[in-house]
């Protein structure tokens, strides 16, 4: 019991994120599952409910979780310092990228364990997770019980998702490599679109959605901060470079190379 205790402490790392939560009491819900398996920092985003009577009476003996609760307007500075972000969802489509069943969920949050600010996401009770939002998840988990029935409340899903993370607590830890924190992420990808629309690969406002399918293939990548960095670099002087050129000349070069 004392060592997984003592193992307790990498959930300290884990922020679970509400996104648009509608009702107070199941902001209350998951406030309690999460003391129940040792998670501790709640964040909002754009909270519908209120912080209210019924958000306390459902926490039970979680009414810090509450007080503590950090309340943002938008995902991103939510979870700036997260090297991994998870989100959950029930749907698929094409902007739904790197979804995995639940059952591979430890195998990737085990490595970034302890070393590593990790991000668990869950979207409204009526919504879910919209895909502005999902693009910002490296993975989406999916809870499939194969019962025709599966669209879960947020509070259920949160129970087995930190479930499965809580397991991994008090086990001896792969060795952990630290992974690029959202923002330096997010940094990246505006430089991405800046530099693949000044050379005409995507068109102003990326019609088409090819970003998505660019953050789904760095997202998959677990990038570092030194491997972000080099990236950087490379879109840095590949702005540089074309800085000046003609517009027609670059869309002949693109030609000349298709």
């Amino acid at each position: 019991m004392a060592e997984k205790l003592e193992g307790l402490k990498v959930l300290e790392d884990v922020r679970v994120v509400l996104i648009e939560s509608k009702f107070s009491g199941s902001i209350g819900m998951v406030a309690r599952v999460m003391k129940n398996l040792g998670f501790s920092d709640l964040r909002l985003v754009r909270p519908r409910a209120e912080l209210n009577k019924e958000a306390y009476a459902f926490a039970a003996h979680a009414p810090e979780l509450i007080d503590q609760a950090q309340i943002h307007d938008d995902l991103v500075p939510a979870i700036a310092d997260c090297g991994l972000v998870v989100g959950t969802s029930r749907r698929f489509g094409p902007r739904r990228k790197n979804l995995i069943s639940i059952d591979d969920l430890p195998a990737i949050v085990r490595p970034c364990l302890g070393r590593n600010k990790l991000a668990v996401i869950f979207g409204s009770e009526d919504a879910g997770i919209n895909s502005r939002d999902a693009g910002h998840c490296q993975f989406l988990v999916s809870i499939r019980p194969g019962t025709g029935y599966e669209s879960m409340s947020v509070s259920h899903a949160a129970a087995i998702v930190l479930w499965e993370i809580n397991r991994l607590a008090g086990k001896p830890l792969a060795r952990a490599r630290e992974l690029a924190g959202a923002s330096e992420m997010e940094n990246m990808f505006a430089e991405l679109a800046e530099v693949l629309e000044a050379i005409d690969f995507i068109e102003p406002g990326d019609p088409r959605g090819m970003m998505p399918s660019f953050r789904a293939l760095f997202n998959r990548a677990m990038l570092t901060p030194r491997e972000v960095s080099m990236l950087r670099g490379v879109l840095s002087k590949t702005r540089k470079s074309i800085q000046g050129v003609p517009r027609e000349l670059k869309s002949r070069r693109k030609g000349e190379g298709g």
